[in-house]
């Protein structure tokens, strides 16, 4: 099934209009007319957006085929996706390697505020045991 398809499926289900996922992806009704008929590709933007409206994958408007070979005596399934271009790609990468930074930023900052707590209650520890020295 084709990008397309699938979005004039999806948009029929509901008995919606083009006129409403024209609104949504911010173009015209004949542009969205052109994507029902696969005269224009789905930007990754565009799908994100239909994603959410629809309530599926990103990935589910774009066509993909599954190949299997053999590597190190190991079958392994291998997904290619034609209708990302290597600008996708790239784009795809960048944010991989931002959310990845984005992670490792927010361990590091928790690792110091666990190790500020720890020392607090090290801290507490011995405020308790002198209490308790001095109630004795």
């Amino acid at each position: 099934m084709t990008t397309g398809t699938k979005i004039r499926l999806l948009r029929e289900q509901r008995g919606w209009d083009q006129s409403v996922i024209a609104n949504k992806l911010e173009i015209t009704q004949p542009a969205v007319s052109k994507l029902e008929s696969d005269q224009t590709k789905l930007s990754w933007d565009n799908a994100v957006k239909l994603a959410s409206l629809f309530e599926v994958d990103p990935e589910y408007f774009f066509d993909s085929t599954v190949n299997n070979y053999v590597y190190n005596n190991q079958k392994v399934n291998q997904l290619f996706n034609s209708d990302y271009s290597e600008t996708d790609i790239e784009f795809i990468k960048i944010l991989y390697s931002e959310h990845l930074k984005s992670k490792d930023d927010l361990l590091q900052e928790r690792s110091i505020v666990i190790n500020d707590l720890k020392e607090q209650i090290a801290e507490l520890k011995k405020e308790l045991a002198e209490l308790k020295k001095q109630g004795k």
